[in-house]
Formats: C-alpha cells, sequence, structure tokens
C-alpha cells in the first residue's frame, strides 16, 4: 500500500510540473508557432459558424512575461489588463482556468488555458461566477471592460491523451451562492458567448 500511494503520488507531482511547463510554454514564440494551426474549435452545433482561435489568428499578440496572481484576499492594489502578460493563478484550485491572458483584439479577448483530460467534469455556474469575482478583484474597470469582451477558452492535452471532441456545456446545479435565474444566465453566457477549442501538445513543440 506505501509504494502504491508512493508511485500515486509520484504520479501526482509529475503532472503537476508537466501541466505547469505546459503553461509557461505559451510564452515561448517557437511554441505558438509549432501549435496555432493545430487548435480546433469544439462546436457546440453544426449550424454554428466556424470561428478561428485568437490564438491562431493574432499569435504576434502572444503573452511575452507572466504575472503570478495572489489570492484575491492578498490582493491590495487592481491592476490595468495587460495584454502582454500571461497571468497565472497561485492559488491552488482557481476556478475554471489555469492561466489566461489577454489578446488586443478588436474587441479585446480573453484566453483562458484550461488543462485537460478527455473525461473532466463540465463546469458549473458558481465556477463561471467565481471565476469573475476573482477577476473583478484583480482588474481595474473589469466590468466594463468584460461586458464587450471575446472569451476562449483552450483546453489544453498532451498528444498521448484521447484528445477532447465534445464541447463542455454549463451545468445548472442547486447551489446556496447562485439564483436560479442567474444560474440560468450564466449558463446562457457560456453557451452562447464563450468559444472553447482543444490542443494536443507534443514534446516536439517545446
Amino acid at each position: 500500500m506505501i509504494l502504491i500511494h508512493s508511485l500515486r503520488l509520484r504520479h501526482n507531482l509529475v503532472s503537476k510540473n508537466m501541466e505547469r511547463c505546459t503553461v509557461f510554454a505559451f510564452l515561448d514564440a517557437d511554441f505558438i508557432t509549432a501549435i496555432r494551426h493545430k487548435v480546433r474549435e469544439l462546436k457546440r452545433a453544426a449550424r454554428r459558424q466556424p470561428h478561428r482561435s485568437a490564438l491562431e489568428v493574432y499569435s504576434q499578440e502572444r503573452p511575452t512575461r507572466h504575472h503570478v496572481l495572489p489570492p484575491p484576499h492578498y490582493f491590495s492594489e487592481k491592476v490595468g489588463v495587460d495584454c502582454c502578460v500571461l497571468y497565472i493563478p497561485e492559488v491552488e484550485g482557481f476556478p475554471l482556468l489555469d492561466a489566461f491572458f489577454f489578446v488586443n483584439s478588436n474587441p479585446v479577448t480573453l484566453v483562458g488555458l484550461r488543462m485537460a483530460t478527455a473525461g473532466g467534469h463540465h463546469t458549473t455556474a458558481s465556477t463561471v461566477r467565481h471565476f469573475t469575482e476573482c477577476l473583478a478583484a484583480y482588474f481595474n474597470g473589469w466590468k466594463k471592460l468584460s461586458r464587450d469582451m471575446s472569451w476562449e477558452i483552450i483546453y489544453v492535452q498532451h498528444a498521448d491523451s484521447t484528445p477532447m471532441n465534445d464541447w463542455r456545456r454549463c451545468d445548472v446545479v442547486n447551489s446556496d451562492n447562485v439564483s436560479k435565474k442567474e444560474n440560468r444566465e450564466i449558463a446562457a453566457f457560456l453557451e452562447e458567448k464563450v468559444r472553447q477549442y482543444q490542443v494536443s501538445v507534443s514534446s516536439g513543440d517545446f
């Protein structure tokens, strides 16, 4: 049992390190060049018009430096949104995304990165709300800026994983923190406004 526990712990540590390395790889121009054309859209409905990801269209707008975000309650002063920065939360279990950056498109696009598995869970309205509350705590004028913003989530998988093919819905679940009306509004926002993409990366991309 001790051996099994040790192997599981080692596997988890290796996986976490690989995920972190993959997140930081988005600062590298060669990595972006290697993967930009491999990003594919996860379409919710066949009738929806295809849309290329901001990472592919505006690859020259990639982040060139990173900023680690502390827990919101430790964040003493809000900052402005910077399109050259890869924001990496240091909070364990940060909601919705593992990292994100903003692309200087028209309108501005938030590109979220999520290390994913094919069998991962769908998100919930309360998770989305928690995420937007965190961003409102970090950034000046977030409510106004986010109103017209484009949103994308890229699910990043390693090449040896089973690739995701299905669009991830927003489950409406009972929550003390989110009313039924707000649940429905958040679910509708995620389904109508947030585009989802998948990309598989291999060691050759780094």
